[in-house]
């Protein structure tokens, strides 16, 4: 028996049924328009995505649905080429979904059948919180690489908000308390009205905010700022307007909305552990259709949140920071002291990586002593690294060492300070960078003006004649403390009037060219000879050190001086007992031409003391000299041998030893120096009262 085909209902009909059912769950937007491009029919999908009803798009032109969803230029494009047009980006602002943005990708297809037209479809995906989270996702990469680039609150505030601006919001402004700007740690959630400073604006349309940057920004209560700084959560105003009521208790702000045209906004508190640092505002006006939402809140929180952790960064470098220079400031000179043999004054700028340290030490024979050095590092380990340096440094001058030998033990101290540094757990807990250092140390002598000098890692100084020229003292550069290499002395004879300026590497550091310049600039400022050194001082601060390296700077200027002859004499007597006689009528004769007879007591004992040490314990003639200075009397006497003498005290049955001890009790000072043609015993005294 034959069976009949089916007529109702059969293949053809479950295809259609298939069809149908896969148009009206899909997930994705479909129409299709006829030739005119009007649509024919859409998916429950599309429908809602266009937040219309069937009624209001079936039957309706394709161009006048632009409004909320502009796909026509893709349907247009496919049915005039012939070629389907994929995956096209369309933002839209449903008004069904207040304004909010929308993100659609539209493929659009020309229908054919039989070789010609019949009309258009499209393919609609609402990838809105796809491109959202990726668009979240760049933002955060983005302030994770743009914030915090620098140790510096303000900076760090300028960069969130210049990076927040335009991508995220149309203006922010950041507030931050007057503690952290300082350094100091900040405190737990506020409920009292606290200082605080507007430490970044950015504005996509106003050029500024409801305070100037670096002004007090006031905090009015009651409003949202004060409950997000009170409760440390951040506050979303979806619907801002400048009539909105908490705004009647802030004037400031409500200008800037208005101004603005600001119509939500997002207050979130910069904190850290809860503790509360400031507080940033996020604005967005009529430019950008889309409010802020709950979503736009947690990525404001994000983004705020990772900005407390930079700016506490910078707090607590700058703290730190802070207590360095403070350590530094203490461990230099205030005032440097008045000698016969210059005029000097210098100028400091305390860097972020490194401690500087300069300083004028007063030597026997009128002579002086002027040190820079510099130490690299973290704040703290340079800065107690150069006040141990600094100490030694002018402990050693004390011991009348010329500057090569000092510049020796120098080297030792600095390796002893780079071994403790690198035993310490702590260097290898926080990677600290070792410890280098340089320095320059030189010698002046007014009496025959010889300038010595050696330097250890350091350049050397630049002198400007009495004439206007400058020239560099000629120094050999060494290296560096801490390598454990000798170091050269040259002497330079340097008439008085001339200007020596030692500076720090930082001072002309810099590109090439950079370098050249400044240098340049420095040879300028320091070529009039004339000039007091506090004048070029200042003017090297001014034209030098503005924008510096963070090295930091320091600048040391002297005036050379001479010293009167009138006020030297010397004698040479031989090494016999009559000698010490005719040294001390001799030295008595001298003190009265200076009109200094109140001395002759203790001159005497010093002279003879001195003068039967020679014929005692030493060899070659007794070598006597007398300097008046201005509030000092100098006597040295001086041999040819090297051996040093010692203070001791003598016992009672002892029938001698007691030189010494006689010379340092009339004295101020006495000490040894040593030089190529042997030793040299110096006392001083008084003179202040005379």
């Amino acid at each position: 028996m034959t069976r009949r085909p089916e007529t109702g209902g059969g293949p053809s009909h479950g295809a259609d049924s298939f069809e149908k059912a896969v148009f009206e769950q899909a997930k994705a937007g479909f129409e299709v328009y006829d030739t005119n491009l009007r649509i024919i029919r859409a998916n429950q999908a599309i429908l809602s995505m266009r937040g219309l009803p069937a009624s209001a798009v079936i039957g309706a032109r394709i161009e006048t649905l632009d409004s909320a969803m502009r796909i026509s230029p893709v349907v247009r494009e496919a049915v005039e080429t012939g070629v389907t047009v994929s995956d096209r980006r369309v933002t839209a602002h449903p008004e069904a979904d207040s304004g909010r943005r929308h993100e659609y990708v539209v493929t659009g297809y020309p229908l054919r059948q039989a070789g010609r037209p019949i009309g258009a479809a499209a393919m609609v995906h609402d990838v809105t919180e796809l491109v959202r989270r990726r668009e979240e996702l760049d933002l955060l990469d983005t302030a994770r690489a743009r914030i915090g680039s620098s140790l510096d609150a303000l900076r760090t505030s300028q960069e969130l908000a210049a990076m927040a601006v335009p991508d995220f919001a149309d203006a922010v402004a950041v507030d931050l308390l007057e503690a952290v700007l300082n350094g100091d740690a900040p405190i737990g959630p506020v409920t009292s009205r606290l200082p605080m400073r507007r430490a970044a604006f950015q504005g996509r349309h106003v050029q500024y905010g409801a305070y100037p940057i670096g002004g007090a920004s006031y905090i009015a209560f009651p409003t949202p700022h004060t409950q997000a700084l009170a409760d440390l959560r951040p506050r979303l105003l979806a619907s801002v307007s400048s009539s909105t009521g908490w705004l009647l208790h802030d004037p400031s702000r409500a200008d800037f909305v208005a101004r603005s045209g600001a119509h939500s906004i997002i207050v979130a508190p910069l904190t850290v552990h809860g503790l509360v640092m400031g507080m940033v505002s996020y604005y967005r006006d009529s430019s950008r259709p889309d409010r802020f939402d709950e979503e736009d809140l947690a990525l404001a929180e994000e983004l705020t949140g990772f900005t407390a952790l930079c700016i506490d960064n910078a707090r607590r470098f700058t703290r730190e920071h802070t207590v360095a220079v403070t350590l530094q400031r203490s461990l230099l000179p205030r005032v440097p002291p008045e000698v016969s043999a210059i005029e000097s004054s210098h100028c400091y700028l305390p860097g972020r990586c490194g401690a500087h340290w300069f300083d004028v030490l007063p030597l026997s024979g009128c002579r002086v002593g002027l040190i820079v050095g510099f130490v690299r590092g973290e704040d703290l380990q340079a800065s107690v690294a150069m006040g141990r340096l600094r100490t030694a440094a002018s402990t050693l001058a004390s011991m009348e060492l010329p500057p090569d030998e000092l510049l020796a033990h120098l080297d030792d101290a600095m390796q002893r300070l780079a071994h403790e540094q690198e035993e310490d757990p702590e260097t290898l807990h926080h990677a600290r960078p070792p410890l280098a250092a340089s320095c320059l140390y030189l010698t002046y002598d007014p009496i025959i003006g010889a300038c010595t000098a050696a330097s250890a890692g350091h350049g050397g100084p630049l002198v400007t004649s009495p004439g206007g020229i400058v020239s560099p003292l000629d120094v050999a550069r060494g290296a560096a403390l801490g390598q454990g290499a000798p170091y050269e002395m040259r002497t330079t004879t340097l008439p008085a009037g001339t200007l020596l300026c030692m500076y720090s590497d930082s001072v002309v550091d810099g590109h090439p060219a950079e370098a050249h310049d400044r240098l340049s600039r420095l040879r300028e400022t320091i070529s009039d000879p004339t000039a007091h050194p506090d004048e070029v001082c200042d003017a090297v601060a001014y034209k030098l050190l503005q924008g510096s390296s963070l090295d930091g700077a320091v600048v040391l200027v002297a005036k050379l001086r001479s010293l009167d002859p009138d006020r030297v004499i010397d004698w040479t007597f031989p090494p016999e007992p009559a000698s010490v006689g005719e040294a001390r009528r001799a030295a008595r004769h001298q003190l009265e031409q200076w009109g200094l007879e109140e001395q002759t007591f203790a001159t005497d004992l010093v002279v003879s003391e001195l003068a039967t040490n020679v014929i005692r314990h030493a060899i070659g003639p007794i070598r006597l000299r007398l300097i008046q200075d201005r509030t000092t009397l100098t006597v040295e006497v001086s041999d040819d041998s090297d051996t040093a003498p010692h203070l001791r005290h003598a016992r009672i049955q002892d029938e001698g030893g007691r030189g010494l001890f006689i010379v340092a009790s009339v004295s101020r000072h006495w000490g040894t120096r040593f030089s190529e043609r042997g030793k040299t015993i110096w006392a001083e005294q008084d003179l202040a009262d005379t």
